[in-house]
């Protein structure tokens, strides 16, 4: 004849209940006799709060909602709904719960599967708002893409072309005419014409791409690009660009000089400052540069303008990150921190 099972102590069962409870990744809330009774690890964070805080509080004081806690809390088997919970500190969050009646030495309880939604919420808007900023950023990309196109052929056309034409006929003119002074004074407004081409035609290239940033490094392209843009004086300029012992990958150079170009522009454009300052130093492996101002600043509304979009992905394409710090009353600071290892691409 087959042993009795003998039956496990009351303290045995509750003691393996609260361990298999804690192993599990959700919440789990035990209630007896509407009271929290315990709680796994996973719902004291979920909760924010202590275990022993929450042990002897009503279950009830854990909803929103009271008549959807009655629900929970004393009707059979629940599956699986979607409710607000209060934390330890007043914070309402969202969780989708399901609850389940148990009897463990004689005593009925209750319990509580929580599962914290809050974070996918938070997932699923981060997302959202990073989708809205591609499609910002795509479209300012397409903008300006369009508006160089537009540069480019303005110049191209109506400039550049006019003058080649006017250096043609010069040249035509020279042909038919006899006279030394004529010719002289042909040659002489030919040769001038030619520089003013050689002139833009430069510009325009350094429109595109200045070249101290390939030819000299980093810093001294920072130099030419600050006092080109402030050589009025106003607002006043003040460079603090410490010498790198060596250049910062190609990729990185890039970025650092396209935000501080954005940034001084924005405060050309909008800021109304009196002084502005560009800083560039290494600290450790990372390249920091910060262009700050004394400007009117902007609102929180403004931060994800397409400008500050643009300058965060730029940093975010080598590795590195982008702030912010903007305030009606005091100017605004962009600091930006650059690895001075490009991460490789994903291949």
């Amino acid at each position: 004849m087959p042993d009795t099972p003998v039956p496990m102590p009351p303290a045995e069962c509750e003691r393996q209940l609260l361990a298999l409870a804690d192993a599990l990744p959700v919440g789990v809330v035990v209630v007896q006799d509407g009271r929290v009774y315990a709680v796994n690890s996973v719902a004291a964070r979920q909760f924010a709060a202590q275990p022993r805080a929450l042990s002897g509080c009503l279950a009830q004081a854990l909803f929103a909602d009271p008549d959807a806690a009655a629900a929970l809390l004393d009707e059979p088997p629940v599956q699986e709904r979607q409710l607000s919970l209060r934390r330890a500190d007043g914070e309402l969050f969202r969780a989708e719960l399901s609850a389940r009646a148990l009897e463990v030495g004689g005593r009925a309880l209750r319990l509580l599967f929580v599962c914290d939604l809050s974070e996918s919420d938070r997932i699923r808007d981060q997302l959202e708002r990073q989708h809205d900023e591609l499609q910002a950023m795509t479209r300012r990309v397409l903008s300006v893409q369009e508006d160089e196109r537009r540069t480019l052929s303005h110049e191209l056309h109506d400039d550049i072309g006019q003058q080649i034409t006017a250096i043609k006929l010069g040249a035509m003119a020279l042909q038919d005419d006899t006279d030394p002074v004529r010719r002289a004074e042909i040659l002489a407004e030919i040769i001038e014409i030619t520089d003013q081409t050689v002139a833009k035609v430069r510009n325009l290239s350094l429109l595109l791409r200045p070249p101290q940033l390939d030819a000299l490094g980093l810093e001294a392209a920072l130099r030419w690009q600050a006092g080109t843009m402030f050589r009025n004086g106003r607002p006043k300029l003040e460079l603090d660009i410490e010498p790198l012992p060596a250049r910062p990958p190609p990729a990185v150079e890039l970025a650092c000089f396209r935000i501080a170009q954005e940034s001084l522009t924005n405060v050309l454009r909008h800021a109304q400052a009196r002084h502005v300052t560009l800083r560039l130093a290494r600290q450790d492996d990372s390249l920091t540069l910060e262009v700050s101002d004394d400007g009117r600043g902007f609102s929180g509304d403004d931060a994800n303008g397409l400008g500050l979009v643009t300058m965060r992905e730029r940093a975010q394409q080598v590795g590195g990150r982008l702030d912010v710090d903007s305030d009606p009353a005091h100017g605004t600071r962009v600091r930006a921190e650059l690895p001075l290892q490009h991460p490789e691409p994903d291949r």
